[in-house]
């Protein structure tokens, strides 16, 4: 939210921390649920390296900064990233066109077999965090979290240059 921008009618600090200590002790619960199928999985692969696999197969081959901005973290932070899933061969880095600074990013079957058992064994447990929720309370979550437009709250913080 910039500085200029209206709080809600009757939103305190107090109700915005409230708020936010929510939707992170929310995610806490469900990356919970994903640490706890990977350590079973024996394969060292943390929750980052996974959202930046799960991101890869949703944007299919793509470049480096492109993997980065979409997971909001720094380049130099992705191509470490990236470092380790290529020597776990759960991804390839290769050049594309005459631009050799230019790497492309693609998953490997072997990561998309590891996406898919994290998953499968993470569908169960989140089905039963899920399920303590009403169909229309969902419903009226899900709503809530679109109004939430990270995309201009991202660039107000990196206009201030504060870290997203």
């Amino acid at each position: 939210m910039t500085a200029s921008a209206p709080r809600a009618v009757g939103a305190t600090n107090a109700d915005v921390v409230a708020f936010v200590d929510a939707l992170d002790a929310a995610q806490a619960v469900l990356r919970s649920v994903a640490d706890q199928a990977l350590g079973e999985l024996g394969g060292g692969i943390t929750t980052t390296q996974l959202r930046l696999l799960d991101r890869l197969e949703r944007l299919g081959e793509s470049r480096l900064i492109d993997l980065a901005d979409a997971l909001s973290i720094a380049p130099s932070t992705a191509t470490r990233l990236c470092d380790t899933l290529a020597d776990r061969q759960l991804i390839v880095r290769h050049r594309r066109g005459r631009d050799r600074r230019e790497l492309q990013i693609q998953l490997t079957d072997t990561g998309t077999r590891l996406l898919d058992t994290v998953r499968t064994r993470t569908a169960g447990a989140w089905a039963e965090i899920v399920d303590r929720i009403t169909p229309e309370e969902r419903r009226r979550v899900m709503a809530i979290l679109a109004k939430l437009d990270v995309a201009p709250a991202r660039a107000a913080l990196v206009e201030r240059s504060i870290p997203a």
